[in-house]
Formats: structure tokens, C-alpha cells, sequence
């Protein structure tokens, strides 16, 4: 089981998506833009309530990972999601995602947010081991992590398939030595 998590870091809030995330996580959806909801977050509408009252807390609980809102602390805006998933208790490891909406990106926000939630895990969340994986011809995202204070540790060929092509996927990790 995972702590709560609430990590102020830089000009966000990050923390657990929760009930008065709704009217957000609904427009979102409503638009047709997942960008600032991590995967596993509601497919539909008529799945917002439910996702945000049991779903996002029983996956904490479980010990499975977190989902966490990236919450611009000036405008209350949810611009994006991190979280951990695949967490092996036993190994002491996790993986990290980060997804921010287009029309905030550039900001620092994915960047912001994985290194403090990097940093929380191998805390207060006890972890040993944070894995990041970025697929290696997405710039943004290999800056994003090099930047958090993740390390590179070599390539997973064509290890990430979108439907279509398959992609060598970035292997990066954070340990507590790291911080």
C-alpha cells in the first residue's frame, strides 16, 4: 500500500485525483482530450464518478500504483497526470508516466512533476527502484526525464507497439542514491 500522496513542487500541486476533480476529468473527456489523464482513468463520462470515488484510491490501497493530478497551484487547472503502476513490492520497484495536456506543454510541468514524485517514491513511498520508460524518437519526453534527474540505461528495442509500428523505447531509472 502506498501513502497518501500530496507533493507541492515548483507551481504545482500534485496529488491524488479525487471528487472534486469531476467537472475537470468530465470536460476533458466530453472534448475527446485524454492528454491529462493517465491510462486506466475513465473511458466514458458515465465512468468519472466512480473512477474518482473508488477506482483511483483501491489502486493506492492495492499497492498496484498511484494516479496523481498535476494541478496548476495559481489557476486550480488540472494540466496533466503522473503516477506509478507495474509497482513489485518485492523488488522495490515501480514505473513512472506523465501525460500533460498540448496546450500546456513546454512549461516544466511533466518534468516538475516526475522528479518530485520520483523523489517521493524512493521515500516516504519506499521504494527502491523508479523505472521510466520514453519511446526514444520522442524528443520531449527523453529531455523530460534526463531533466527529472533520471538516468539513461540503454535502449528496449522495439519494445512499445502503437497499432501500427513498433518503436525502441528509452530506458531510464532513478534510485535513492540518485537524489
Amino acid at each position: 500500500m502506498f501513502p497518501p500522496v500530496k507533493i507541492t513542487s515548483g507551481g504545482s500541486e500534485i496529488r491524488e485525483f479525487g471528487p472534486q476533480d469531476a467537472a475537470q476529468v468530465t470536460a476533458f473527456l466530453a472534448a475527446g482530450d485524454r492528454t491529462a489523464l493517465p491510462p486506466g482513468g475513465p473511458a466514458t463520462t458515465a465512468d468519472v464518478d466512480h473512477w474518482l470515488a473508488d477506482t483511483v484510491h483501491r489502486r493506492r490501497l492495492d499497492g498496484d500504483g498511484v494516479h496523481l493530478a498535476i494541478v496548476d497551484t495559481v489557476s486550480g487547472d488540472i494540466v496533466g497526470s503522473t503516477g506509478l503502476r507495474d509497482t513489485d513490492w518485492a523488488a522495490g520497484s515501480s514505473e513512472i508516466g506523465y501525460g500533460v495536456r498540448t496546450d500546456r506543454r513546454g512549461r516544466g510541468h511533466a518534468t516538475e512533476a516526475a522528479g518530485a514524485v520520483a523523489r517521493w517514491a524512493l521515500t516516504a513511498g519506499g521504494l527502491r527502484r523508479i523505472v521510466l520508460h520514453a519511446r526514444a524518437d520522442n524528443a520531449a519526453s527523453l529531455r523530460v526525464a534526463a531533466k527529472a534527474g533520471f538516468h539513461r540505461e540503454g535502449t528496449l528495442r522495439l519494445a512499445d507497439w502503437d497499432g501500427e509500428t513498433a518503436h525502441d523505447l528509452a530506458a531510464f531509472s532513478m534510485i535513492a542514491t540518485d537524489l
